[in-house]
């Protein structure tokens, strides 16, 4: 068996309803990804640095990236960044499909998603934050 390259730390957990994640991160790259279920899927930016997998026929996540993950985790002034997702971007059955991933276990776990209502914009703006969560932090410990 090879050993594990010195740049890639991994964590296994297994969340409150059972379901086991897989953490890999690339420090040199500073790359999460969290994986749900393994196999091949589509992959859609949700913001410049977010990307959701998920299968296509049966609409269930995959993995979400992070690139940047380190910028991703950082706190701003009153509270956790905040990035706009870019659903207006996708097509409307795509759109549908990836809210219901996002806003349901496991990936709401990690995604946060929330409404900001601009004065005076014809519709509000879907915003999301990176969820801080213990294996997120111990994978910080080993990144640092």
């Amino acid at each position: 068996m090879k050993d594990k390259p010195d740049w890639l730390v991994e964590y296994e957990e297994t969340l409150e309803d059972g379901q086991r994640v897989l953490y890999h991160y690339d420090k040199e790259g500073d790359i999460l990804e969290i994986f749900f279920q393994r196999g091949g899927g589509c992959g859609i930016d949700l913001t410049d640095e977010i990307v959701l997998r998920y299968d296509l026929k049966t609409g269930n996540p995959l993995s979400l990236i992070f690139l940047c993950f380190s910028a991703l985790m950082q706190s701003a002034e009153f509270g956790p960044l905040s990035f706009r997702l870019k659903l207006d971007e996708m097509p409307d059955d795509v759109r549908q499909t990836v809210l219901k991933i996002i806003t349901t276990p496991p990936v709401n776990r990690f995604l946060k998603v929330l409404t900001y209502s601009p004065p005076r914009a014809k519709r509000p703006v879907p915003i999301t934050y990176v969820e801080k969560l213990p294996a997120l932090a111990l994978a910080q410990k080993e990144i640092a």
